[in-house]
């Protein structure tokens, strides 16, 4: 019922969201024919690559080949994930995203009820932001204002640029926040003030400097308050976690990037720099770092991965100089690597954090660092090594087996002999030796291999497709997909196709048989593929694009096809030959010599034989 439901809600959702008016509002459009063109948004280019579909509601860059339906485009526009892209269209169509709760679809009071104190929380963090804001460069805390000038040499336009702000007490903000109409619960259910024994309100980062949390959407979610002096307790403090603000679904710093992004889709942001603390952000950002993050806590978890990962590929670690400390870390970078990030560690001096270095060593020391940045590897190594006594025969056999656990987690096989040498010099130990006591840890290595030569060939399946053949396929696809009178087929002929993606789309088009119409058929192979449609998927919709007006389509069409159905017969008389030269059996090898015959036949005639 939940499913069915929402996706009558989706399907109605891109009814309302015309293609063409959402890309518009991002980027400037030009029409030609029945075909929109702009410059790509997501790679750099002077001439129009970016073509936009009206009448099939697809877009498709023939430079960086992204494609997809409107919910793909603001995805990637908008660096969110799927909910997150509904969300907005949904508020660009003055629709209401409906909500279920335990698999049943909430009523219409219900869920406008839940969206109305949303849209109270947002307002009263919004405003309890420009409060504190205003607090600061007001003077209210000079304490505060202090710290960051002179202290931090932080100017008031990197300030603003982050909307930091202060507390001034306990009860200032409560007798703000009253004043504007909200009430205890709402103040309490945005975790701006805690409740004491008494009853009575308190402000949550009571006189402190201020750093407003902020999402992806630009909303302000929570704050953070740091000590302005040394303490026994928390140097930094976040409001509770609420509706709005999860720890550990929250990067600070990240609205910038999503700007820095939007403002510039065509310069591609090489890494983000994660650090511990609000202030490290500040002063990086101050001395040109601008792709600086922090994690809220040293914990990282899938969903900052994936956030991370909607921006770039690169990540580096940068928490401060307590190396051997950071050994609790590991697990937050392993989940990075796991979601396909490429982590490096930045090694600071002992005692010091980013903004230490910025500050007192200064820019170019911190360039130098984030060059040195050791891959996550290494760090793992050299965690091992500074933590065990080499001196000793215990400590060394400790370094083998623990240095070894980290190699077993390697896929490549070079990664491993080049970190074996590593091993072998620091323990002083024979290679050979220590290749013998991988091997005994990796009893399934064997298996492995295997997966990954089997990935490997099914990842290089389409590259080795003729480039003749790959748009000879396009093309054949593209005019199936858009219902073209004489691509039509009465069986199911993906078996001709060559490379996986290829049977993929044909297949999905194969499943939207019995469409009346080319929008349909290709909203019924989104279903068939999935939320991720393939690459090959959308340069299919977008390829006649490419053409124009061909003056003979159907001709065209005839040759693709034949070129598609000698190759694939090219390819089963291989086989064939194969197979015949290892056959035993007489029965056998004369059916086999038979249908070489037939093929030998057909291709000589030119003869399209659909089975």
């Amino acid at each position: 019922m939940e499913n069915t439901e929402f996706s009558k809600f989706i399907e109605e959702l891109k009814e309302k969201s015309d293609i063409v008016q959402v890309i518009s509002k991002y980027v400037p459009l030009e029409r030609k024919g029945k075909t929109y063109w702009a410059r790509c948004p997501f790679h750099g280019e002077k001439t129009p690559s970016f073509a936009i579909n009206e009448v099939d509601q697809y877009y498709h860059c023939f430079g960086c080949k992204a494609g997809g339906n409107v919910i793909n485009f603001v995805m990637n526009m908008e660096s969110v994930d799927f909910m997150g892209a509904v969300r907005i269209l949904a508020e660009m169509a003055n629709m209401q995203v409906p909500e279920f709760k335990g698999g049943i679809k909430q009523s219409q009071d219900d869920a406008s009820t839940r969206k109305e104190h949303r849209d109270r929380l947002l307002a009263l963090m919004k405003a309890t932001a420009k409060y504190y804001n205003e607090n600061l460069f007001a003077g209210k805390n000079p304490e505060a204002l202090n710290y960051l000038v002179n202290k931090r040499q932080v100017s008031r336009e990197v300030a603003a640029k982050f909307g930091l702000g202060a507390s001034l007490g306990y009860g200032e903000v409560v007798e703000f926040l009253h004043s504007k109409g909200f009430t205890d619960k709402e103040i309490l259910d945005a975790g701006v003030a805690k409740q004491n024994n008494y009853g009575k309100l308190y402000d949550s980062v009571a006189g402190r400097l201020v750093f407003p949390l902020i999402d992806i959407m630009g909303n302000v979610i929570g704050f953070c308050g740091r000590l302005l002096e040394k303490a026994d307790f928390a140097k930094y403090i976040n409001t509770a976690e609420t509706e709005l603000f999860s720890k550990g679904k929250t990067l600070y710093g990240i609205n910038l990037v999503k700007k820095k992004k939007q403002t510039n889709p065509q310069d591609e942001i090489k890494y983000l720099i994660i650090v511990e603390g609000q202030m490290d952000v500040v002063s990086l950002h101050k001395a040109g770092f601008d792709t600086a993050v922090a994690s809220m806590g040293t914990a990282l978890t899938e969903h900052q991965a994936k956030l991370i990962k909607r921006f770039t590929d690169n990540v580096l670690i940068c928490y401060d100089g307590d190396f051997a400390g950071k050994k609790a870390t590991i697990r937050g970078l392993e989940i990075l690597k796991d979601n396909g990030l490429n982590v490096k560690v930045v090694s600071l001096p002992e005692g010091m954090d980013p903004d230490d270095v910025i500050n007192k060593l200064g820019r170019d020391a911190y360039v130098k660092m984030l060059k040195e940045a050791l891959p996550l590897i290494d760090f793992k190594l050299e965690l091992v090594k500074r933590e065990s006594d080499l001196s000793s025969k215990e400590g060394r056999s400790k370094y083998i087996e623990k240095a070894l656990e980290v190699l077993k987690g390697l896929d490549s096989d070079v990664e491993r002999e080049v970190y074996i040498d590593v091993v072998s010099e620091v323990s002083n130990t024979n290679k050979d030796f220590l290749k013998r006591q991988l091997r005994g840890l990796d009893v399934d290595t064997d298996i492995v291999e295997d997966k990954k030569k089997q990935i490997s060939y099914s990842r290089q399946a389409v590259q080795t497709v003729d480039n003749a053949i790959i748009k000879a396929q396009k093309f054949v696809l593209s005019c199936m997909l858009h219902l073209k009178p004489f691509a039509y087929f009465p069986k199911d002929i993906s078996y001709i196709f060559d490379g996986d993606e290829y049977v993929q789309v044909a297949n999905a088009i194969e499943s939207a048989r019995g469409s009346v119409s080319s929008k349909q058929v290709i909203e019924k192979c989104e279903e068939y593929l999935g939320e991720q449609f393939s690459e090959v998927f959308s340069e299919v919709v977008a390829y006649e694009s490419a053409f124009g007006e061909e003056e003979n389509e159907a001709k065209y069409f005839n040759d693709s096809l034949w070129m598609i159905y000698k190759n694939y017969l090219e390819n089963r008389l291989d086989e064939l030959n194969k197979q015949v030269s290892s056959e035993p059996d007489l029965t056998e090898r004369k059916k086999l010599i038979t249908e070489i015959a037939e093929i030998v036949n057909k291709i000589k005639n030119k003869k399209v034989d659909l089975q």
